[in-house]
């Protein structure tokens, strides 16, 4: 595996195989880990980036880091990453748009009054 590759969902660093999640034929899919991603679908399809964090902080904290410095890294980190990352254009950015195309769970454009 290449260096620097992190799951697009919870920005858990992926270095070994093992830690890759699959595709719908079984494959390794190199995007997200085991936890966020099997048989080419999202372990949790409802939480949101939100939930992600309150999730992940913990495990950052019992791993040494500071709550305050964990919770600030993921609110920064996660955005950035695929799940996450709204890719609508300017027109559709500003609210509810039923053509919209982006696959963020965190896209204000597919929901009136989301």
């Amino acid at each position: 595996m290449r260096e620097k590759n992190w799951c697009q969902s919870c920005s858990m660093p992926l270095t070994k195989e093992e830690e890759l999640g699959t595709n719908k034929d079984g494959s390794k899919n190199s995007e997200y880990c085991i936890y966020c991603y099997k048989n080419g679908e999202y372990t949790d399809k409802e939480v949101t980036m939100k939930g992600m964090i309150e999730m992940c902080v913990p495990i950052m904290v019992k791993n040494g880091m500071k709550e305050d410095k964990a919770r600030k890294i993921m609110n920064k980190f996660l955005p950035t990453l695929k799940r996450w990352k709204c890719t609508c254009t300017d027109e559709c950015a500003s609210g509810y748009n039923p053509k919209c195309t982006c696959t963020s769970s965190e896209c204000h454009c597919t929901e009136p009054n989301k």
